[in-house]
């Protein structure tokens, strides 16, 4: 509980974080953790909770079968948005390597991350939800 404001709980728990203990601790980890959160949740109740968490800041949502879903995650990247991606089995793109590692560029006070053959613009802001 003591990384965890009583507040941030009340609000999860209004968001449809379940009450127990043991969600409190998760949702601190997702919301605190310095990698990108992996949520293996056969109930989908964190993938309800992300969703109406990050609904006010657009959230967009896509599974590895989606068309372009590279390009989501790019805009999402350059924008600042949050996304989350469902259904992720244990293989992923190699293509998502530069993201899930962070592999952030940092030059001249502006931060960048090279996807591919692309060099994006990195909004701080940007979460990545699996």
């Amino acid at each position: 509980n003591f990384l965890a404001d009583p507040a941030d709980v009340r609000t999860w728990n209004l968001q449809e974080l379940p009450t127990d203990e043991f969600s409190t601790e998760n949702g601190v980890l997702v919301t605190r953790g310095r990698r990108w959160p992996l949520m293996i949740d056969p109930q989908n109740q964190a993938n309800k909770w992300v969703r109406k968490m990050e609904a006010k800041n657009e959230v967009s949502i896509f599974d590895p079968n989606t068309k372009d879903y590279m390009r989501i995650v790019e805009r999402a990247i350059e924008w600042g948005k949050p996304t989350l991606m469902e259904n992720v089995k244990e293989d992923l793109d190699p293509s998502l390597e530069p993201v899930l590692a962070k592999n952030i560029i940092s030059a001249g006070g502006s931060m960048s991350i090279k996807i591919g053959e692309n060099v994006l613009d990195y909004n701080p802001n940007f979460r990545f939800y699996l």
